[in-house]
């Protein structure tokens, strides 16, 4: 090697760990300023009611158990879908009774042996941060559920049900039969608060359905990510966005020809809803892209739209943004104008 080159080497040595060592700051930084609200009190109160359902006796026990916790069994167990509570009870009873069932929780309970420390810790410090946004904030209960996979989420401004089971992900031994599996991957104990904020984001997120374009869409789902990253800022972008990390370098790696292929069909103006779902729904990939583009793309180009247009418009604060129905103003004050990142 010359010494020129070597000298040169070295140069670019030194700034890539200057890069990687501010952004490890910036990343550290992101989680000190949950300091500022940790004089906010917040105490969730949890119930782990998989230990009740497993010491039922009867069926009649069960009915009894829903009559207990009626939230959880007309809206989690959809108890209020059926006659009476009798055929539901007799149902679970039996499921309880399996002797398959003892593995599960056996998974499940190692599984999510640290879910008081780490899970609801995470939650209480995100309601920390939304009951500074938002002092009028209700601070719901949680409960926790083990019901053979039979649901994964339900969520109210006063109660918020876990089907922990569900929550297994590529973990289980087991994973949900009826679920593709490009969606169980995003289902773990790290993915719980995430998914849990993102149904707690649109109690905020004020949205004009009547604009109906595609942007209108994307940046409105870039509301409620940027809502989620700012009360978990410590989590990656890729649990929030549901992503591998290798979809999440694809994703940024190739923003610029994700957006020129919007830009150049003309879709950030479609209103067509079957067009539109292609890029904001669910789905393993989008294939009008590329057969490597992972799903729901759309959604993340959002979220840039919507970081850039915070970055850049210091003086609008989060509320701001929720409130703020009209996505396309957004986007214009913006300044969008994507570049890959190489990670």
């Amino acid at each position: 090697m010359k010494i020129e080159n070597y000298s040169r080497f070295i140069q670019k040595t030194v700034l890539l760990i200057v890069v990687l060592v501010s952004f490890a700051a910036c990343e550290q930084n992101n989680c000190d300023n949950l300091s500022q609200y940790e004089s906010i009190e917040v105490d969730i109160e949890v119930d782990h009611l998989e230990r009740s359902l497993r010491s039922l006796q009867s069926w009649q026990e069960t009915v009894a158990f829903f009559e207990a916790h009626r939230e959880v069994a007309d809206y989690f167990l959809d108890a209020n879908q059926y006659p009476n509570d009798t055929i539901l009870a007799k149902r679970l009873f039996r499921l309880m009774q399996d002797p398959n069932i003892d593995s599960l929780f056996m998974e499940v309970e190692e599984y999510f042996k640290d879910f008081d420390s780490k899970n609801v810790a995470e939650l209480q410090s995100a309601y920390r941060f939304i009951k500074y946004q938002y002092p009028e904030t209700k601070i719901p209960k949680v409960q926790t559920i083990i019901t053979g996979q039979y649901n994964d989420l339900y969520v109210s401004d006063s109660l918020i049900v876990i089907g922990l089971d569900f929550f297994m992900g590529d973990h289980a031994k087991y994973p949900p039969n009826d679920v593709p599996a490009y969606i169980v991957k995003r289902y773990m104990r790290e993915s719980v608060a995430p998914i849990v904020l993102s149904f707690i984001s649109n109690e905020f997120n004020h949205i004009d359905s009547s604009h109906g374009t595609l942007l209108a869409d994307m940046v409105n789902i870039g509301k409620s990510y940027y809502f989620v990253s700012s009360a978990l800022p410590c989590k990656p972008d890729s649990l929030i966005m549901g992503y591998t990390s290798d979809e999440m370098r694809l994703v940024k790696g190739n923003q610029e020809i994700i957006w020129a292929n919007l830009i150049e069909n003309e879709l950030l103006y479609e209103t067509n809803h079957s067009i539109k779902n292609k890029f904001v729904g669910e789905s393993p990939n989008i294939y009008e892209i590329s057969e490597k583009c992972p799903g729901r793309v759309g959604g993340w180009v959002g979220w840039q739209i919507v970081k850039k247009y915070m970055d850049n418009n210091p003086e609008v604060s989060l509320q701001d943004l929720m409130k703020e129905t009209d996505a396309h103003k957004i986007f214009q004050l913006s300044g969008y104008k994507p570049k890959n990142v190489v990670n």
